[in-house]
């Protein structure tokens, strides 16, 4: 895997100027010992609360708890230590079940921080053997260290009570060079990511939750079983364990130097066709890009059909889970009207807009009428249920050095529950989720298109995202009804018959999943981005002409 074109450290440069006072004090008899469970208990609410809330990883989202405690605490003897990884139990202020979040620790005096003290910092220590500073160890360069060298070999770390297992993958061993570079990548989002080097990459969980990561089964499966080789291979796996049970707490790949991802690989190839002037017409670049991604999303989804255990054997499609993806789909549209039409009465809808939103209103009872005719005409033709990406878009994709494709970040969308993320369904909500995708990359190359005039612009988005949509839509949907290409080979064509068995039964249930899609981002934009509410706008009102 890859750090995205917008991890260039600047924020990580950034962070580091400003100098953190911690917000709370604990005593210990020596330093080291503010990394055991007794001292660490000292921790309160408001402590903790104060150092979780401006973690990306933690996300404002999750508000302010009504409690906050260091669970447990495994300790980690590596060399220039002293290190831990604590587990800290955060209970919402908005009431349900509590949460348990990762934080590897680190304890140094302030002499050996120097004037250079690390930004995530959780309290002050005041030891008999001196003052320090208690933070979280990723910003520690002898933990990366430490934690890139454990990771070549099983290891177990913690008492019977609470275990961290480091479990390696496949036949080869990660050889980590003396002088290799371990570094955190600065462009986080609900994980931490550590590079080692140019050979692998850590996503390091925060959130931890019981059960099977549906990132580390699929790329298992992928990889390591399904012979899959557009997407990283599984290296290793960190388990967080203890009486209750297994949480993955870590995953490692395969590392893909000088790769990009694809939303700003299709932009900068995009950028000529927009900038083009108004009497030249430019080619459109990405046509056999999107083609080639059609054709490997495809092979994705035709190799996860190839399960064989419950929770990735396909299943087929039931009237009954048509119908609940309907009703999803309805209620998304729901949600998105209501607050449409809440926006409009309080103008809180931008003024150029206010056609088309009254428009979509309007067609409320079209837009439930569509989805019923969209149920009636599959029937009992829906394809397969089988496991999907589940969060599929441009920023999924790897553009590598060797300029192709590869699938990343199976880990479905965060917000979810384990459960949620790793329910079977249709493989064309992927494929809807990259045609949105297209649709809003087409959308940012209008907006940044200022040279031309309004007509030119909203021509050459409308062009763009037709012929790249079909494009993909075009690798994708090759002997589309006739079965998995290849299966013939080992006689299973009915049950690796991942699409609808008709075309056109196809290109309905595709339907369904953009009109979701496109409901959701409604509803998304008018909670956090009004200005660009045009854009599902737009798709909304293309759905009903296609």
């Amino acid at each position: 895997m890859t750090e995205t074109a917008a991890d260039n450290g600047e924020g990580r440069r950034e962070a580091r100027s400003t100098i953190h006072d911690p917000r709370s004090t604990i005593n210990a008899p020596r330093l080291v010992d503010a990394l055991t469970p007794n001292v660490l208990a000292a921790l309160g609410t408001a402590e903790l609360a104060a150092f979780l809330a401006p973690r990306r990883w933690y996300g404002a989202k999750a508000g302010t708890p009504s409690a906050a405690r260091v669970r447990d605490v495994v300790s980690i003897p590596w060399e220039g230590g002293p290190f831990a990884v604590a587990r800290i139990e955060v209970t919402p202020s908005a009431g349900g079940d509590p949460s348990l979040y990762q934080v590897p620790l680190c304890v140094r005096s302030l002499e050996e921080i120097g004037d250079q003290p690390p930004t995530s910092v959780i309290a002050r220590v005041v030891a008999g053997d001196g003052e320090g500073l208690l933070f979280d160890a990723v910003e520690d360069g002898a933990f990366l260290r430490g934690l890139a060298g454990a990771l070549a070999k099983p290891a177990t770390f913690g008492s019977s009570g609470t275990q961290w297992i480091i479990e390696p993958v496949g036949g080869k061993a990660l050889v980590v060079p003396a002088n290799a570079e371990v570094r955190v990548g600065s462009a986080e989002q609900s994980n931490t990511s550590v590079i080692i080097d140019q050979l692998a990459i850590l996503k390091l969980f925060r959130k931890l939750a019981r059960g099977e990561h549906p990132d580390v089964e699929v790329t298992r499966f992928l990889t390591v079983d399904g012979g899959f080789t557009h997407t990283p291979v599984l290296l290793g796996v960190i388990r967080m364990v203890d009486e209750s049970g297994s949480s993955v707490a870590g995953m490692l790949q395969e590392f893909l130097p000088k790769s990009t991802d694809a939303w700003h690989y299709v932009l900068e190839r995009s950028r000529p066709y927009f900038n083009a002037a108004a009497d030249r017409a430019a080619p459109n670049d990405v046509l056999a890009d999107a083609e080639r991604l059609g054709a490997i999303t495809r092979d994705l989804h035709e190799t996860l059909a190839r399960g064989t255990t419950a929770e990735l054997a396909p299943e087929r499609v039931t009237r009954e889970q048509l119908g609940r993806w309907a009703e999803g789909a309805r209620r998304w549209m729901g949600t998105a009207l209501d607050l449409l039409e809440r926006q409009l009465r309080a103008n809180a809808v931008p003024k150029g807009r206010v056609p088309d939103a009254d428009a979509i209103l309007r067609r409320r009872d079209h837009f439930r009428a569509m989805v019923d005719e969209i149920v009636q005409t599959l029937g009992a033709d829906a394809g397969l249920a089988t496991r999907i990406h589940g969060d599929y878009h441009l920023g999924q994709v790897l553009r590598t050095a060797s300029d192709d494709f590869m699938i990343i970040d199976f880990e479905g969308e965060p917000a979810r529950s384990l459960a949620e993320r790793r329910e079977k369904a249709s493989p064309l909500r992927d494929v809807a989720g990259m045609l949105r995708s297209f649709a809003y990359a087409a959308a940012t190359l209008g907006m940044e298109a200022k040279q031309l005039d309004m007509p030119t612009r909203e021509l050459r988005v409308g062009r763009w995202e037709r012929d790249t949509r079909d494009a993909f839509l075009r690798g994708y949907l090759k002997d589309a009804g006739s079965g998995s290409r290849g299966a013939g080979s080992d006689g299973r064509e009915a049950q690796r018959q991942i699409l609808p068995s008709d075309v056109g039964h196809t290109r309905a249930l595709l339907r369904l999943f953009e009109t979701e899609k496109a409901f959701y981002e409604l509803a998304y934009e008018l909670n956090n981005r009004p200005d660009w509410v045009w854009i599902p706008i737009r798709g909304i009102s293309k759905l009903l002409v296609r």
